[in-house]
């Protein structure tokens, strides 16, 4: 018994695992662009750049850190996430509000 499971997890082990997935892009308006990152790349990461007078600069990218807030500086800011395609500016609020609204109005059905 124990000698398919211990092949099971061997086989596991050398399964190769799936890289991080990030929208990477450099442009003046939000972009969509899906990657797969390198190896051991951690985190997506987005920056917005603005300097006085200009438009804003969008730079998405994988990263390997993230930055904090010492490292920003007073034109930009920057935001990291963990999870494949995470980068994107949709917001998730939405999609939980409308399943909120979704299961109070079956339970008002009823």
């Amino acid at each position: 018994m124990r000698t398919p499971m211990l092949c099971l997890q061997l086989l596991l082990l050398m399964w190769p695992a799936q890289a991080l997935q990030c929208h990477e892009c450099f442009a003046t308006e939000d972009c969509f662009q899906p990657v797969s990152c390198p190896a051991n790349t951690r985190y997506c990461l987005t920056t917005w750049n603005s300097p006085p007078g200009e438009k804003t600069i969008i730079i998405k990218s994988c990263a390997y850190t993230c930055p904090g807030f010492q490292e920003s500086l007073a034109a930009s800011r920057a935001s990291c996430c963990n999870t494949d395609l995470c980068n994107s500016t949709v917001s998730h609020s939405i999609s939980w509000g409308l399943l909120a609204l979704s299961i109070w109005a079956v339970y008002l059905s009823r």
